[in-house]
């Protein structure tokens, strides 16, 4: 598997707070990779970096061998970096189908398919995905579950054909029974091809379903290992991540 993106000795700091201080990580064309640790720990504040929407102090970020670092959010987003934030940011007076379409902005014509035939296509792989969101495409966007706005949000982020698909807590505030079917849809995105960067306060969901994974504490990637390497390492669940089942 080639190398899709790597961060080198990345470092962010907020004023004189340095909140990652030297952080190295990799993900791989086709895998699911996770960033886990506490509240505070630094994750959230390394997605938004790679996603342009923090500039780095120093360090590299190299996207499909090009250094990125320190550009632009849509610049980014343009050449498929997709994040779906932490809050969903959804455009609640709009419909459901509509919040989808917006995430289709960036697609541009490719392999003999116009954008409007993408988006198309890629509208019925999220409707495959998330058969809820189909039911409910003319409502708006205010009326959905909390569960569903999470699909939509996710759903958004799908539609910009991604490269590297960027999921921030997309567990945040939902009810278990809902957390595992949310984990399962990322499972079958990353399984059809997708190549995933998620960051997760549920490690144990987590670590189930992605290929590696790197534990951030203080700012720093204190351990690090396949899903299933970690997960059978219960000190190292209860030191940093908490014991969730």
């Amino acid at each position: 598997m080639e190398l899709l993106i790597k961060t080198q000795d990345l470092v962010i700091s907020y004023g004189a707070i340095q909140a990652v201080k030297g952080v190295n990580i990799e993900v791989k064309e086709g895998t699911a990779v996770a960033i886990l640790g506490a509240n505070g720990a630094g994750k959230s504040t390394i997605l938004k970096t790679i996603s342009g929407l923090v500039k780095p102090t120093s360090g590299k970020i190299i996207f499909e061998g090009k250094e990125i670092q320190g550009k632009d959010a849509h610049k980014v987003a343009a050449m498929g970096i997709i994040e779906s934030p932490e809050g969903r940011m959804i455009l609640r007076n709009l419909t459901v189908e509509d919040n989808l379409r917006v995430g289709a902005y960036t697609l541009k014509k490719k392999d003999g398919k116009s954008a409007k035939q993408r988006t198309e296509e890629n509208l019925e792989q999220v409707f495959a995905y998330f058969p809820v969101l189909k039911d409910r495409r003319k409502q708006q966007a205010s009326t959905l579950s909390g569960g569903e706005q999470q699909m939509l949000a996710i759903g958004r982020a799908l539609m910009a054909s991604p490269k590297l698909l960027i999921l921030d807590e997309p567990s945040l505030g939902l009810a278990p029974i809902i957390v595992q079917e949310i984990f399962e849809i990322i499972n079958k995105i990353k399984k059809n091809g997708t190549t995933v960067l998620i960051v997760e306060q549920n490690a144990y969901q987590t670590l189930k379903i992605v290929d590696y994974a790197y534990v951030v504490n203080l700012g720093k990637v204190q351990v690090q290992g396949t899903g299933k390497e970690l997960l059978k390492d219960n000190s190292l669940v209860a030191a940093y991540l908490g014991e969730q089942k």
